[in-house]
């Protein structure tokens, strides 16, 4: 069933309407008619089956007819801090993989060996949108503004499992072996670095707010591809 996006205040009791680019997808690029069913997401963990009842020239009402609570969405509440990378279409790439995977929120994040400086946090949002509608997630993660790495582990204590992936790390520290002693964990941090790496300096600052050091396996892992290898061991692992 095709899924679509509703803000809040277009939901009210059992009437739900869709909008702007919602509408000319369901009108114009998927024809639909009075009385198909579609499901829509508020992107706050709610997903609703619903029935067409009416178009206008600018938007479509809706019947709700069922609402599941955190639909298709991990037990873990998982966030995934990622160093800006050198070419933007990775990061796009990340995001929208990220979100297929089931990532609560995203922070992406500015290291010392970080080249780039600036996000394009819009498009990035636009991105992680239409994974949500493209894999059926009834929340919608959010991704944070530019955050300093500093900043980011001197406030991580609210998670119960901070996790740091890199070269450094001893195979016996193998992500998966690492999980078996955290069974139970609520919340996540996952931190990735830029392509140069972390720098010593980040990486004891981790070691003093009781980040756990990680081992992806043997191989050089570029950003990305680390990020998704992570993400799918602690997902899964749920």
């Amino acid at each position: 069933m095709d899924c679509f996006f509703a803000q809040r205040e277009d939901i009210h009791g059992t009437i739900l309407v869709l909008r702007d680019e919602e509408y000319k997808h369901l009108s114009r690029v998927l024809r639909k008619k009075i009385g198909d069913h579609i499901l829509v997401t508020d992107g706050d963990d709610n997903m609703f089956e619903v029935i067409i009842t009416s178009f206008d020239h600018s938007h479509a009402e809706c019947e709700i007819v069922s609402t599941k609570l955190r639909a298709n969405e991990p037990k873990t509440d998982v966030t995934l801090a990622v160093s800006l990378l050198r070419n933007p279409a990775r990061l796009d790439f990340l995001v929208e993989k990220a979100t297929e995977l089931g990532v609560r929120s995203i922070v992406p994040l500015l290291c010392e060996r970080t080249i780039p400086k600036h996000e394009k946090h819009q498009r990035l949002e636009k991105i992680a949108l239409a994974a949500v509608k493209q894999c059926g997630r009834s929340y919608l993660p959010r991704i944070f503004e530019l955050t300093n790495f500093e900043m980011l582990v001197n406030q991580s204590r609210d998670y119960s499992l901070r996790l740091i992936p890199h070269e450094k790390t001893e195979q016996s520290q193998f992500i998966g072996s690492v999980l078996q002693h955290h069974k139970k964990t609520q919340s996540v941090l996952l931190v990735i670095g830029p392509e140069g790496g972390f720098s010593d300096q980040e990486l004891r600052l981790a070691a003093e707010n009781r980040f756990i050091p990680i081992s992806l396996g043997p191989r050089r892992l570029r950003s990305e591809t680390a990020a998704l290898s992570a993400l799918s061991w602690v997902i899964a692992g749920w």
